[in-house]
């Protein structure tokens, strides 16, 4: 196929993170690059052409890479341009070749393609994140940590769809599937990270203090049979051989480390933990299985969001923070120019386009809360294994060790004061609400585990079966740790007598690597199942009003399915449904999805099933609207458009600059959501803002010139026209120019009022009297503990108390053993 010379249009342009195959063909950061191509599949006929025999594009040649299991899922397929391919295809395999794999018996085809498909995932280097280069010659690759866990399950069986419940069997679970260790002298977080056919979790964890501190060898041997010492070899990162994708395909890790040496290939490292985790929110998925919820639960469940829709704009503060500004938040790396510019200068909030934006944002959140995306009190973070018990493993050789933590509980500082924790997972699709004791509290032996657990994951027990409760891995799968009371309760009366389900499930098959084996691999992977439609009817049962036996069964054999779909391109083989129980199914998919569709999936009323009083019902009924007109904040002024211009005094106006830009606006400017959530598909707006840019300077090469007649266009005369598309482009320099012109004097978070007084609690000594004449009568005030979120009344003079006095005798106890560690080691 020959596509000519054609243009391609800009709609068709997509953003791609930086990654080791971007950075392989030399591409640019904000670059668009002609190298890489992401075709969408729509008729197979074509695609097998294409993935036979590529493509031309301006007369270079193209051909397919790979699919990601993103981009099989969406039917899309990459293709690079041969000529860069060919120079860094060893690179990117690590000097293995199509032809080698073929020798040693081929592989199967889709898990070859996801493996190759590593380079294309959006990473940075190594050194730039650690501060040094990757060694490989301080790392080696260990056998995977695996032993018989015993548990009650209930029993499947995938012939018959008969279930046989508690059950008690040893089940082998892979405690290391996809997770090593590094030094924390290299780092002390937790993160993905990525080489050629290397893929999973980096755990911070001191293996060289255990040894020394317990006497035990230092030697191991690799999965090839080499001895290593890891102190005199320095040994600084350990793999897993589940990390290691290919190694049957090499013959040594000194062959892996000479390929790897001689081609220049990378480490790269995603997703690092971060020094704050942030608030999460639930999904539908995860409270409709708490099915036998009442009202007043329910209305618990809602009190935080109906108190965040009431009170949008009842001060500076609340307003800011609809807009994603916290006052209190110093971390400016996750705003982007418009949320920094309103920190400094918050009389943007009454431009009129802010105005209506608000409301934009409160009718999205509205939305998002009768979709069941609540606030919870829960924090979401990677899940890692006792470390500790597979240090006992590999360095005193004991095959069952005891480990730090005990069946039934994990270890998470993230909630050091709470004693039970409810750990969730997406998909969450069965009753997975794994509620464990956790050992991170005053209650428990802290001590002894917070010397070795020393990152905010969750780690958890390797006499625990809440892998296979939850279904993850430990590759860089995160759990939501829940820690709200109120949840948990009601979580542990759903979970009552449930077990986790356990079925067989089929092995995939290796084949010869060919062009045929790929697109027929990919055409089994597109055509294999609708796993989003199994889910869905999944949720019709969850949301049926009336769970019986019959009811979970049938979720039961949902989730079978789902999982022996998802694994369909792989093994080719998915069961069949006895007739009586595809009649039962039938019967529960030839439904309507449930009335909060109307809300998650934006479906129709026509679509959705009567209303009734589901759990995720309930809550769309439990949500109010504020339907107040929103009020000016008080001292707040008015814009001033000349506090955005590089020179107060230069007043440029340009109308064919501002006719050009407005063109794009009206076309573009709503594409630019506030939420981050409502931006992921619109992918192509840096291309956008890149050629709005090139047209703007095409009339005047003067940013500056351009800046203050956009300006003046839309900020002189008070306007409702969009202006995120201007924020976008020229965010940066508009913020400095604010940097340079608006008063510094302190800003009252209530009622916006700038004045030199100090501000106590952020507020001027107006908002703060009447803040306090509400409780004149008693003198007292109501506060939220940090620690425990739980509610205390303390004198309104008292401006130092945060937390209840129970969290703030934990928090001296653990400063003064904190204090005396200190003393000791300077003594």
């Amino acid at each position: 196929i020959n596509t000519g010379e054609r243009k391609i249009n800009i709609s068709n342009v997509i953003a791609m993170f930086e990654s080791t195959l971007s950075r392989s063909f030399d591409i640019k950061t904000n670059e668009l690059t002609y190298d890489i191509f992401v075709l969408e599949i729509f008729y197979y006929d074509i695609a097998e052409n294409l993935i036979l025999d590529g493509f031309y594009y301006n007369n270079k040649h193209y051909v397919y890479f790979s699919s990601s299991a993103g981009q099989i899922r969406t039917k899309k397929a990459v293709f690079v341009e041969e000529e860069k391919y060919e120079s860094c295809k060893l690179k990117l395999m690590c000097g293995l070749t199509v032809d080698k794999i073929n020798e040693k018996g081929g592989m199967n085809i889709n898990k070859f393609l996801a493996y190759l498909a590593l380079a294309n995932s959006a990473t940075d280097l190594w050194e730039d994140v650690l501060g040094i280069p990757f060694d490989i010659d301080r790392a080696i690759v260990v056998d995977d940590f695996e032993t018989m866990v015993n548990c009650k399950v209930d029993n499947i069986d995938y012939v018959t769809y008969d279930i046989t419940p508690d059950v008690i069997m040893d089940i082998p679970i892979t405690h290391t599937d996809g997770c090593g260790m590094i030094l924390p002298s290299l780092s002390k977080k937790n993160f993905m990270v990525r080489m050629p056919f290397i893929k999973g979790l980096l755990g911070s964890f001191d293996y060289i203090k255990f040894i020394n501190k317990y006497n035990c060898s230092s030697k191991i041997i690799d999965i090839w049979g080499k001895e290593y010492d890891v102190i005199k070899d320095d040994i600084q990162v350990i793999f897993t051989k589940s990390q290691l994708k290919m190694y049957k395909y090499y013959d040594s890790w000194d062959e892996y480390k000479e390929y790897f040496k001689k081609y220049q290939c990378e480490a790269g490292i995603c997703n690092i933990e971060e020094d704050v985790i942030s608030n999460a929110k639930i999904n539908y998925q995860m409270l409709q299985t708490l099915y036998d919820a009442t009202d007043q639960e329910v209305a618990d469940m809602c009190k935080y969001a109906n108190r965040k829709i009431q009170t949008i704009s009842d001060s500076l503060e609340n307003a800011l923070d609809f807009f994603g500004v916290d006052l209190d938040d110093d971390d400016e790396s996750k705003k982007d120019w418009f949320q920094k510019s309103l920190k400094i200068y918050p009389e943007l909030l009454n431009d009129p386009a802010s105005k209506a934006d608000l409301r934009d944002l409160k009718n999205s959140m509205i939305k998002k809360y009768r979709s069941a995306k609540l606030d919870v009190t829960g924090k979401f973070t990677f899940v890692v294994p006792d470390l500790y018990a597979f240090c006992e493993h590999l360095f005193m050789g004991v095959e069952s060790p005891a480990g730090l933590l005990a069946n039934g509980e994990v270890f998470c500082r993230l909630y050091k004061n709470k004693e039970k924790l409810d750990c969730l997972r997406s998909p969450h699709l069965y009753i997975e609400h794994a509620i464990r004791k956790n050992v991170c509290n005053k209650k428990c032996r802290c001590s002894r585990l917070d010397e070795w657990f020393q990152t905010d994951a969750i780690y958890t027990s390797t006499h625990d079966p809440i892998s296979r409760i939850l279904q993850f891995d430990v590759d860089g799968d995160r759990l939501l740790v829940l820690a709200q009371e109120k949840l948990i309760t009601i979580a542990e009366r759903c979970m009552n007598g449930v077990n986790p389900l356990y079925y067989e499930m089929k092995k995939a098959n290796a084949e010869m690597i060919t062009g045929e084996n790929i697109f027929k691999g990919l055409k089994l992977a597109f055509t294999g199942g609708r796993i989003g439609g199994i889910s869905n009817d999944i949720t019709k049962i969850w949301n049926s009003g009336n769970i019986t036996q019959e009811s979970l069964n049938a979720v039961r054999w949902l989730c079978m399915e789902t999982n022996f779909t998802i694994d369909y391109a792989k093994t080719l083989f998915k069961p069949t449904r006895p007739p009586h129980v595809d009649s039962i199914l039938k019967r529960y998919g030839n439904q309507k999805v449930p009335y909060f569709f109307y809300y998650a999936k934006d479906k129709t009323l026509s679509q959705v099933e009567p209303i009734n009083d589901s759990t995720v019902n309930k809550i769309v009924n439990e949500i109010k609207d504020n339907r107040k007109q929103f009020k000016d904040i008080k001292h707040l002024e008015n814009v001033d458009y000349r506090m955005l211009l590089k020179d107060k005094n230069d007043f440029y106006y340009n109308e064919e600059v501002n006719a050009v830009f407005d063109q794009w606006n009206k076309k573009y400017g709503n594409n630019i959501k506030l939420d981050e959530d409502d931006n992921k598909d619109k992918n192509n707006l840096n291309a956008v803002c890149m050629q709005v840019k090139h047209d703007l300077n095409k009339i005047e090469i003067d940013d500056d010139k351009v800046i203050n007649s956009l300006i003046s266009f839309l900020y002189k005369k008070p306007s409702i026209r969009k202006k995120k598309l201007l924020w976008y482009i020229y965010g940066e320099q508009i913020y400095n120019n604010l940097c340079e012109n608006v008063d510094h004097k302190n800003i009252c978070r209530k009622c916006g009022k700038r004045t030199n007084e100090v501000l106590i609690r952020g507020k001027c000594d107006e908002c703060r009297k009447k803040d306090y004449k509400i409780d004149n009568r008693t003198n007292m005030k109501t506060i939220t503990c940090v620690d425990c979120g739980k509610k205390i009344k303390i004198s309104i003079h008292n401006k130092r108390t945060t937390r209840c006095k129970e969290c703030q005798n934990i928090t001296n106890k653990e400063r003064e053993k904190l204090w005396q560690r200190e003393l000791r080691k300077k003594s």
